[in-house]
């Protein structure tokens, strides 16, 4: 089953603001993630199933994986620009 993707505004304004290429792999990566969130991400800290980070490329996203709701949270994206 398929997570929906959830954006915090000011976390989306971060998204948007990205070069192409980096939105680009922010992307891929968040809609990997939607199938199987566990898989396609690595624990934040601690392994607790909740809180993960997706990466690609030269971006990489904190996101809070909502079980119950089925909801892939973006809590923080960070570039490290090329």
């Amino acid at each position: 089953m398929t997570y929906r993707l959830s954006f915090p505004g000011d976390v989306f304004d971060t998204y948007k603001q990205l070069p192409d290429d980096a939105r680009r792999d922010m992307a891929v990566c968040l809609v990997d993630a939607q199938q199987n969130p566990l898989a396609a991400s690595e624990p934040y800290g601690e392994d607790d199933g909740i809180i993960r980070t997706v990466a690609r490329g030269h971006t990489t996203a904190v996101v809070l994986i909502g079980e119950p709701t089925r909801t892939i949270t973006v809590l923080a994206i960070a570039y490290a620009g090329a």
